[in-house]
């Protein structure tokens, strides 16, 4: 392993380029939900000694790729290493595939920690956590630290190419965006204003919340600043968030007109910023009505076989719009919500519904918290925000289930539960 490293990349991302292979199959989701993942992984490591190291954060990197993440447990006593992963429903029903990608996160930790403890092998554990009954699943493997890194290095060469030219693209994408200039003659009223106001909160890692009339081009006015920002303050990605469909259609129009800029300048094909439309997956479907797994959808089927020759050819290209990638994925037989999923970790600007960023099981909200990554968000119309917040958060109770949970009630809880029930028929 090199100390010497230009492109970064955590643990999670790393495997999930380089360790899936197969079908896209959704019938079994390991982690229900991010809330419930977490209070997951504290119940397990409550339970362990005090020794138990939790959330270990771990480094490594070879040539020029550095690997980073954060190991969910280690037990120093027993040198044992373990990875948590909650789940709903029978455990027996996990793909193989999936399992596979549990153990190559697991032992891309274990190499880690015995490249850092200088560990000549090491127990490594796959910690199953029903979060139903919170019974805990466990399965172990020794391992030695030969094997381990060897393992290691197969994982970073598959990715390497990528890396490389990835980081190539990151250089050549800030040298352009330096020069980034306003792609009109002059600027609307008030416009001018707007993007010093967005550059400024850009810069100081501020919120700012703006109100401007229609019409000053109040896009363009937040999207110019924030690209200009881009590399001077480090940003890895900017997300561009709607309430409305109209809404992401302004954005891209806005982003075609900044990207022409820089192809207009003096820069190579690979420094244009790549923009990815996210769309809904019932608007994306070929196959509406059809389940999302090899055995009832064709582009489901060996999708992670055929993605990697899909994902290359995206990235000759820098306009991911919904037709482009339609274009895209059914040339390649892939998925086109699924291929949409995988560029949004690939993408320079993502513009997209507010649920990406502040739903509970938000795509890119988990991207950046998973990948460290600094990001500059915009959200458009932003006064609706606390509507649309409403309707992802609040809760719901239907008359079957308050029924079913009052039948089951311990006595202490089932006066109060009937008077419920009572003042409900009477209202």
């Amino acid at each position: 392993m090199s100390s010497v490293a230009e492109y970064r990349i955590a643990v999670r991302a790393l495997c999930d380029f380089t360790a899936r292979e197969g079908d896209l199959d959704h019938r079994f989701t390991p982690s229900p939900s991010a809330q419930e993942g977490m209070a997951g992984h504290r119940l397990v490591a409550c339970r362990r000694g005090d020794d138990y190291i939790a959330e270990m954060p771990l480094t490594g990197s070879y040539k020029s790729l550095a690997v980073t993440g954060r190991a969910d447990g280690y037990y120093p006593d027993e040198n044992r290493l373990e990875e948590v992963k909650t789940y709903r429903g029978s455990l027996e029903r996990m793909a193989d595939n999936q399992r596979a990608l549990h153990w190559a996160q697991v032992k891309i930790y274990g190499a880690l920690l015995c490249k850092a403890r200088e560990l000549e092998e090491v127990t490594l554990t796959l910690v199953y956590l029903d979060i139903a009954t919170e019974k805990e699943t466990l399965l172990s493997q020794k391992a030695r630290a030969s094997e381990l890194e060897t393992f290691f290095i197969t994982q970073c060469e598959r990715f390497i190419a990528w890396a490389e030219q990835e980081a190539a693209h990151r250089k050549a994408r800030d040298l352009a965006l330096t020069t980034l200039s306003f792609p009109h003659a002059t600027f609307r009223p008030g416009q001018r204003e707007l993007a010093e106001d967005v550059y400024k909160a850009a810069s100081t890692g501020r919120c700012l919340l703006a109100q401007a009339p229609t019409g000053i081009g109040k896009t363009l006015a937040t999207l110019f600043p924030m690209l200009t920002a881009m590399p001077r303050q480090q940003l890895d990605r900017i997300a561009f968030l709607t309430m409305k469909t109209p809404g992401r259609r302004l954005a891209l129009d806005a982003l075609a007109q900044l990207r022409s800029s820089v192809q207009s300048a003096e820069h190579s094909d690979n420094s244009t910023p790549r923009v990815l439309e996210l769309i809904a997956r019932e608007k994306a479907c070929e196959y509406p009505g059809t389940a999302c797994h090899g055995d009832a959808c064709p582009l489901a089927a060996g999708f992670y076989d055929r993605l990697p020759a899909a994902r290359q050819a995206a990235v000759s290209e820098s306009g991911w719009d919904r037709e482009t990638l339609r274009k895209l994925a059914l040339t390649h037989s892939v998925c086109p919500y699924y291929l949409g999923q995988e560029l949004a970790r690939w993408a320079d600007v993502i513009v997209g519904d507010v649920n990406h960023w502040f739903d509970r099981h938000a795509l890119l909200h988990g991207l950046a918290q998973a990948n460290g990554w600094r990001v500059g968000l915009l959200v458009d119309e932003a006064h609706n925000l606390v509507e649309r917040a409403r309707s992802m958060y609040s809760a719901e109770l239907d008359q079957q289930s308050f029924n079913r949970v009052k039948r089951s009630a311990p006595k202490a809880l089932s006066r109060s539960l009937a008077g419920r029930g009572e003042r409900r028929r009477r209202k």
